[in-house]
């Protein structure tokens, strides 16, 4: 398929990108511009941007949204109305540019962090997020304009609430309090790969934890939905 990537020079889009290349014509839409290992085909522009993101979507089959507010300054005003930008306004905007395009494929990148607490939840339940911090809430409400797009245009999107994505080396070392939940860069893109493959009616939400034993996060319902499981292991007995 010809993949849009929107927000393709962040950190999940360099976990991504290699794989999404070798199966996919991809072409890379940011503010920054990609180096040409990760992409040949860029269009620089932003996605609070109509005319550019419909430039952007112009020939497309699919989208993969991974654009995310600045780091920067992170908890100030001008942080929270920059994140509420580009992942609720620009989320919009794009999902509207893909309806008109006629894009019938959309991958969203949600986040665990739609819940105050993603580790006491029952994934299995499909349960209704409850984030009212700014990043949570901003991806909570990202969810529901997907929710809506997807109704409106007759679109299949898929929104994946990633758990800690962090490339394999950091994974492999990783020694935080989440380290049994957060999830490989691997198992990552092969979620986002199984998420293009995937045609549904509407709109899914589902979990993508590096929980190998769903002792604590059980995304059972990303592998009926995808045939995704986390892969990678720490002790050398998996692909990592």
């Amino acid at each position: 398929m010809r993949v849009l990537v929107i927000g393709g020079c962040g950190d999940v889009g360099r976990l991504i990108l290699p794989a999404l290349a070798e199966r996919h014509r991809v072409r890379v839409f940011d503010l920054a511009e990609p180096t040409p290992a990760m992409a040949e085909d860029f269009c620089q522009g932003s996605v609070t941007d109509p005319d550019a993101v419909a430039a952007a979507m112009h020939g497309q089959d699919a989208v993969v949204f991974l654009a995310m507010g600045p780091k920067a300054d992170w908890g100030t005003p001008r942080w929270a109305a920059a994140n509420f930008d580009v992942s609720v306004t620009g989320l919009h905007l794009t999902l509207n540019a893909a309806g008109a395009a006629g894009v019938k494929r959309f991958v969203h990148t949600s986040s665990a962090s739609v819940f105050t607490d993603y580790k006491l939840q029952d994934h299995t339940r499909d349960p209704a997020p409850d984030a009212d911090d700014t990043y949570g809430l901003s991806k909570r409400l990202g969810e529901q304009v997907c929710a809506a797009a997807s109704r409106q245009f007759d679109m299949s999107v898929t929104s994946l609430r990633l758990v800690g994505p962090m490339s394999d080396d950091d994974w492999q070392t990783d020694i935080s309090e989440h380290r049994d939940v957060v999830t490989a860069g691997s198992d990552v893109a092969r979620a986002y790969l199984a998420a293009l493959d995937l045609h549904h009616s509407g709109f899914r939400a589902l979990i993508i934890s590096g929980d190998t034993d769903r002792a604590v996060i059980d995304w059972s319902g990303s592998r009926t939905a995808l045939g995704w499981s986390p892969q990678a292991r720490r002790d050398g007995s998996g692909t990592s």
